[in-house]
């Protein structure tokens, strides 16, 4: 399976390739915009950038993944372009072609037809905002020249089995919030704007129609956080890509152990070692005690994150 890391800088780069990435996802910053940028993030999250700071770093970046045989793929996917932004973003994709990259990862067909009507070919990827539904939309994004589909949160585990025999390579997150788990629910959320929504970390306290009330219900999956348990069963069902997220990580070298960390697991997995063997290996990672993260596993097929809930009211 095929781990897919975010870099923001060269020295991220380094950090995901040392640790085990086998293609690495990097964004632009764009020379015009102020906040926001043609992938549809905030240029800094949290105060950290989220994009390569200008043309010569981004060159260079693909130049030493290049080097290590590491494919790199180009962000360019805002869920809707304004049509005044649609010359800068031709212009700001093709720049990215020149320097090299191997895909380019769109989010919606607007911006697949501007790709295409200027005459470049690159191999594109449907970004996890694509909103893909059925098997014909992936026949679809085949038409259009598209390598690579992210599936929905919303897919099952026994639905993909049908869609990898569209030939599409299918890639899912894994890491780090809720929908890495096909089937599960993935609320959007915003560190940038508190009123974008929760999002799905939080536990809510619910109030049931005969007056009652449910506290701490994490009926959102709110301790969804890696997949570390289903890699076999989504790889065997046609994922042949994890990507792992992260472009704005305060620290890289942590996000590095979390790449480390998959990569390891599935070394064991080749090696047929069985998922309590697997655990009592990770156990052993300083990841645990980074970040919040403690030394234990659940007991439900899903790794959790330890940290203060924070309770919501949901009626």
């Amino acid at each position: 399976m095929n781990i897919v890391a975010p870099a923001r800088s060269p020295f991220m780069l380094k950090e995901m390739i040392e640790a085990g990435a086998n293609e690495v996802y990097i964004g632009l910053k764009p020379k015009s915009l102020r906040k926001l940028s043609f992938d549809g993030r905030f240029q800094t999250v949290a105060d950290y950038p989220a994009h390569v700071e200008d043309e010569e770093t981004l060159e260079s970046m693909v130049k030493f993944a290049k080097r290590d045989g590491i494919k790199v793929a180009f962000m360019a996917n805002p869920i809707l372009l304004p049509r005044d932004y649609e010359d800068e973003y031709k212009r700001h994709v093709a720049t990215a072609v020149e320097i090299g990259v191997d895909f380019v990862t769109v989010s919606s067909l607007q911006c697949a037809r501007i790709i295409r009507k200027a005459g470049i070919t690159v191999p594109l990827i449907a970004g996890s905002s694509f909103s893909l539904l059925n098997r014909g939309a992936l026949r679809m994004l085949k038409d259009w020249g598209f390598e690579r589909a992210n599936v929905p949160h919303s897919i099952s585990i026994e639905e993909l089995a049908g869609w990898k025999e569209e030939g599409l390579q299918l890639q899912m997150t894994g890491n780090f919030g809720s929908g890495s788990v096909p089937g599960l629910c993935r609320l959007w959320e915003s560190p940038n704007n508190l009123e974008m929504g929760d999002g799905t970390r939080s536990v809510y306290r619910l109030t049931l129609p005969n007056g009652g009330t449910l506290d701490q219900s994490s009926f959102l999956d709110a301790a969804t956080d890696c997949s570390l348990c289903s890699l076999r069963e989504l790889e065997q069902a046609g994922i042949s890509s994890i990507k792992l997220i992260g472009r704005e990580a305060p620290n890289p070298s942590t996000l590095a152990v979390v790449i480390d960390l998959f990569r390891q697991w599935l070394d064991m997995e080749s090696e047929g070692k069985p998922v309590s063997k697997k655990i009592e290996v990770m156990e052993r990672e300083m990841l645990m005690w980074t970040m919040k993260w403690v030394p234990r596993f659940c007991d439900k097929q899903r790794c959790t994150y330890l940290a203060t809930p924070v309770t919501n009211s949901y009626v």
